[in-house]
């Protein structure tokens, strides 16, 4: 089982996160883009070279987003109507994430059970996810899924918060 941390940088003009290895080790960096209508990330390496994009799609009703690796698309996340319950179906691979907004604690699953658990950390200096999963071969969109989980529940980019940041 693979342990990750994803952190939120706080006082950023722009959503911005650290990804770290289990030693705390840092392997990957999250940008967004400064000015943009419409949420996009970009997963980098240390050396600043683009591996995955998120990019936010024009939706009327639900939250919706786009994860893209070498420029071919490999999920788009919805969210689904729900109360006080996050609940986001992803395609094609047909999985679920799913959870609870007030104890924070998300599972990414398919038909066969869980792929990871997020927790949401309380009393930290912006956002901090820990995320554990069984198979590390999808690591990259695991990561991109729990940055969309990000903005769509807990965006309010306003660094120390006792929930952990943001809100329903």
């Amino acid at each position: 089982m693979g342990t990750y941390y994803i952190k939120q940088k706080v006082f950023s003009f722009k959503d911005s996160f650290s990804v770290f290895d289990a030693e705390q080790q840092e392997i990957y960096r999250v940008t967004s883009k400064l000015f943009s209508m419409q949420d996009r990330l970009t997963i980098t390496d240390l050396k600043d070279n683009p591996l995955v994009e998120i990019k936010q799609k024009l939706a009327f009703w639900k939250p919706k987003y786009v994860i893209e690796e070498n420029g071919k698309q490999v999920a788009e996340v919805t969210k689904n109507f729900t109360f006080f319950k996050a609940n986001f179906s992803l395609q094609p691979q047909n999985w679920t994430l799913v959870g609870d907004v007030w104890s924070r604690q998300y599972t990414l699953a398919d038909e066969n059970g869980p792929l990871m658990r997020v927790n949401k950390k309380w009393l930290s200096w912006g956002d901090t996810y820990e995320l554990q999963m069984e198979d590390e071969t999808r690591l990259l969109t695991y990561i991109a899924i729990m940055i969309v989980l990000d903005m769509v529940l807990h965006n309010d980019n306003n660094g120390f918060s006792f929930d952990g940041g943001g809100g329903e």
